[in-house]
């Protein structure tokens, strides 16, 4: 499992969004939600950080959501250091489309290492804004 965003896609809007390319890649024809898909990337790439917290800290499931559509994917804690990622689409007749199992470590490391790519995506792109703040501030805890 990895999460792919692509820094080239990084887009500042007129409003202040900050968005890319960023997905979750099991392996040869399972991407989630989909490849290429565009979302607000600074925003999404703090909340995983912060979720990834609570479940460190706490031990419980925890939600990955995108902002933008009706995707997420629910972290639910298996046996040892396992996390079972069940992948959710909020359409009629969807519900989870696919899951997988990972190390709480390799989970680490890939969301760690999307929140990092944002963070210098935006430094080298000039983009300052509360949530790139926020991002900087959870990557530092």
């Amino acid at each position: 499992m990895r999460i792919v965003f692509e820094a080239s896609t990084l887009h500042n809007s007129r409003m202040g969004a900050v968005t890319g390319v960023v997905y979750f890649d099991f392996g040869p024809e399972q991407q989630f939600p989909v490849v290429g898909w565009n979302d607000f990337v600074v925003v999404v790439a703090g909340w995983w950080l912060a979720a990834l917290n609570q479940i460190t800290r706490t031990g419980g499931e925890i939600v990955l959501r995108f902002m933008d559509g009706p995707y997420w994917i629910t972290v639910v804690p298996q046996e040892g250091s396992k996390m079972l990622l069940r992948c959710t689409e909020d359409r009629r007749g969807a519900g989870v489309v696919q899951s997988s199992t990972v190390d709480l470590r390799e989970l680490e490391r890939e969301i760690g290492g999307f929140a990092r790519a944002v963070s210098l995506a935006c430094a080298a792109a000039g983009i300052k804004s509360t949530d790139v703040e926020n991002l900087r501030s959870l990557l530092s805890n």
